[in-house]
């Protein structure tokens, strides 16, 4: 019993981290049209930055994800400007071409830049907190994980209602869903594109944190956790936010028993395994509309 809650919620958490940084990607390209190939890496430089405040300083990683929240925030609107502008103003083939490109060249230097700073080896920060014990004994859960996956509700939520009740996030909203009918009503998709982008590479490096108080890291973590995005957002549906959030905790429950059931190294590959069934049985994904 004990084995099965922790894989219960060793499963929903890395899925919640999954969900976290896939959300921002998602809105991304809703908004920008924009694959994003180095959205893994800002959760990898979040996860660094992270560990450097620790190890360093003695920050605590929840009082570090209060720091990190508008440094990334502001490295995506700069992201935005310097990078994304110009490829977001192409159309069709070329700016698919252009993304992939662009975002991809970025990712291999900033895993080379951090491979050169922070060197190749691999990085873990070590918190703990008092286990919180039931059933005489018989059930012991992490407090870490607990606070972890309560942090990742509670940020859900604000986004949510961000997007739901402000006048910024219905703008982003509407620019998603239509971006033609959002020029035509006087929304500056301009302005809202740059608020995308710092507010999915901010997601990305929260998502950073968690993820280092559960695995260790290094510089070349970036590009795998992209394509597990990338496989939630089409296992969940493209354009469903909600199926984000279901794909990150579907993945993460069936890599975690994976791990405990066969073999760790099958993990990485479920990831594609489901990202084919679903291409196969359901296109659209599990919350996605079927195109007409």
């Amino acid at each position: 019993m004990t084995a099965l809650v922790q894989l219960l919620i060793s499963g929903v958490l890395l899925g919640g981290i999954y969900a976290l940084a896939a959300f921002g990607l998602a809105l991304i390209f809703g908004v920008c049209n924009i694959l994003n190939l180095a959205h893994g890496e800002f959760l990898m430089l979040g996860a660094l930055v992270c560990f450097l405040l620790g190890d360093s300083l003695g920050v605590d990683p929840f009082v570090a994800i209060l720091l990190l929240m508008p440094l990334f925030f502001i490295l995506g609107v700069l992201f935005e400007r310097g990078l994304l502008r110009s490829v977001v103003d192409k159309t069709g083939h070329e700016q698919l071409t252009a993304s992939v490109l662009v975002t991809l060249g970025l990712s291999l230097c900033i895993e080379d830049l951090a491979r050169v700073l922070w060197g190749g080896e691999e990085k873990g920060l070590y918190y703990s907190l008092p286990p919180i014990i039931l059933g005489q004994g018989t059930i012991v859960i992490s407090s870490v994980r607990l606070l972890a996956l309560g942090c990742i509700v509670g940020i859900t939520l604000v986004v949510h209602q961000f997007l739901t009740r402000t006048y910024l996030g219905k703008a982003l909203r509407a620019v998603t869903q239509n971006r033609r009918g959002a020029l035509l009503i006087g929304i500056n998709t301009a302005h809202v594109g740059l608020l995308t982008c710092g507010l999915g590479t901010m997601l990305a490096a929260v998502a950073g944190v968690f993820y280092l108080l559960l695995y260790s890291i290094n510089p070349f973590i970036g590009l795998p956790l992209t394509l597990r995005y990338l496989c939630i957002i089409v296992l969940g549906g493209l354009g469903s936010l909600f199926g984000s959030l279901v794909g990150g905790v579907i993945l993460g429950l069936t890599e975690v028993f994976t791990g405990y059931l066969l073999n760790p190294h099958w993990q990485e590959t479920v990831a594609f395994l489901m990202l084919v069934m679903v291409l196969l049985v359901r296109p659209q994904g599990l919350f996605g509309r079927t195109q007409t």
